[in-house]
């Protein structure tokens, strides 16, 4: 049986890629009153100063983070706390705190210098270089062991997602926590937000694309009704390379670990681990506060699922291209007559009704919604006859859909970020939920000049290294990508240049 080092040997081993990777920025753990937490994004250097990302932080610590424009605002007990983007003070109850450095907004992420968490909010903070790891100790502050804290002007409860009840009246979210499961009940206004921390996109939902597994934070009045909902998870999509035991490897390089309660599916399926194969597609869904992984579907072309008679099944899409949000597929399965016919789209879409239409011939429809990215997604159809027998067969096409655009969520130089460099290596990094980004869509503008064509472009990054020397002054950056679908994003900031 291959071990994990030899999955990563073969990794490894496969063919160098020929543009040069952006630079790596050394990963900095962070400890809260003896946790360590996976906060992405992690703490960073800057200028010889620690910065750690707020919000994430406060969330960590069971505080509410409320912005408005420029404005920050949290509440520790009685005490109102607020930041504002590039400012070095903090307001607490009226009265100005100077910390180390101003705050700076990196990659749409507010940072504050470590400092801001020691005298703003009363903790104790500590950064051990060797160890890399950042400490903060908070006696009077943080979450209570149900997962809910007091914002001033209501409460926010925090935990992971163990059910989500859309039936009932009113619908409900439950939370699992230390003291126990804890149920909330949702208002019919309250709003949705899901937030995919790896791709770094933030749409409006509903209740029902909360998912059990995902780390959750709900915002409620005083009086318990609740406002909002935040549902965050992070993904990954790619194809497996290789398999063993209760891991894989994904195209990307990222190892994925099954847990306790992760739930695997292949062509909409429950399986286990060792039923996956090198060149499946899979989407890993993960929980952004433990990482625990909690659900694999994966896809697979070609595959009668096991056990199932295909009977002489055919199905066919009317597939081309990629789809986006309001594009329908209609797909046609021919087999014995008068048995119930569905259909389903890989992992993601499952038991999709289809019309008998006489003859043998079932046919029915899909109209891809908001929110779904899928790449390669095999279609698969199931006749149920009239003696119960149940066969099953895929189709030769595949589906690729997406709703959901690439998110910008790394650059360089930062925002507003002063260098002494005249000629610096400008980029940005890309995640995309779904489908890759295309490199042929990538753009760079510096300064309104176009300089695509001398940039280096992979569906992980864009960068650019200048030929000739900049002067010195505020240099503009625009940086425009498209999934194969045509969903766009775009990015602009600023940096300054100052060698003399």
């Amino acid at each position: 049986m291959l071990t994990l080092v030899a999955l990563l040997v073969a990794v490894a081993g496969s063919p160098p890629k020929a543009a040069p990777a952006p630079p790596v920025k050394s990963a900095i753990a962070i400890v809260i009153n003896g946790n360590e937490l996976p906060i992405d994004p992690p703490p960073r250097i800057e200028k010889g100063l620690l910065f750690v990302p707020v919000r994430r932080t406060l969330d960590a610590l069971g505080l509410p983070f409320d912005r408005s424009g420029n404005r920050i605002t949290t509440q520790v007990g009685s005490k109102s706390i607020v930041l504002a983007v590039g400012s070095r003070f903090a307001t607490v109850d009226g009265q100005r705190v100077e910390l180390d450095a101003p705050t700076v907004e990196i990659a749409s992420t507010l940072y504050a210098p470590l400092r801001f968490f020691t005298d703003a909010l009363g903790a104790q903070a500590r950064f051990d270089r060797r160890a890399k790891t950042v400490t903060i100790v908070a006696q009077l502050i943080g979450r209570s062991d149900t997962g809910l804290a007091s914002t001033g002007s209501g409460y926010t409860r925090v935990g992971t997602v163990s059910a989500v009840d859309v039936l009932s009246d009113p619908p409900t979210l439950t939370f699992g926590y230390d003291s126990g499961p804890k149920t909330v009940p949702i208002a019919p206004n309250a709003s949705i937000d899901i937030e995919d921390v790896n791709a770094n996109v933030t749409m409006p939902g509903e209740l029902g694309d909360v998912r059990p597994g995902d780390f959750a934070r709900v915002e409620m009045r005083k009086d318990g009704r609740v406002e909002r909902v935040v549902d965050a998870f992070g993904s990954r999509t790619g194809r497996i390379v290789a398999v063993a035991g209760n891991q894989f490897v994904l195209d990307s390089g990222q190892v994925v670990t099954a847990g306790r309660t992760t739930e695997v599916s292949l062509n909409g399926k429950g399986v286990g681990f060792v039923d996956l194969r090198p060149g499946d597609v899979a989407t890993v869904r993960y929980n952004v506060e433990t990482n625990e992984v909690r659900q694999v579907l994966a896809g697979r072309t070609g595959l009668s699922s096991a056990g199932a008679d295909a009977g002489g099944l055919t199905v066919s899409a009317d597939v081309r291209g990629w789809l986006r949000t309001g594009d329908v597929v209609h797909v046609t399965l021919q087999g014995p007559p008068g048995g119930s016919a569905t259909f389903g789209i890989g992992s993601y879409v499952t038991n999709v009704a289809m019309h008998d239409t006489g003859g043998g011939s079932y046919s029915g429809s899909y109209q891809i919604p908001r929110g779904v990215n899928f790449d390669q997604a095999p279609i698969v159809g199931q006749l149920t006859q009239a003696n119960g027998s149940i066969a099953e067969a895929v189709a030769p096409q595949t589906i690729s859909a997406s709703s959901i655009p690439p998110g910008i969520v790394d650059f360089a130089p930062d925002n507003g970020a002063v260098v002494n460099d005249d000629r610096p290596a400008v980029y940005a990094t890309f995640g995309s939920d779904g489908l890759a980004v295309s490199p042929s869509t990538e753009t760079m503008t510096i300064n309104g000049r176009d300089v695509t064509g001398d940039a280096v472009r992979t569906p992980q990054f864009i960068q650019y290294v200048p030929a000739f020397a900049f002067p010195d002054g505020t240099i503009r950056v625009t940086v425009r990508v498209a999934d194969g679908a045509g969903n766009t994003t775009s990015k602009s900031w600023t940096f300054t240049i100052k060698t003399h």
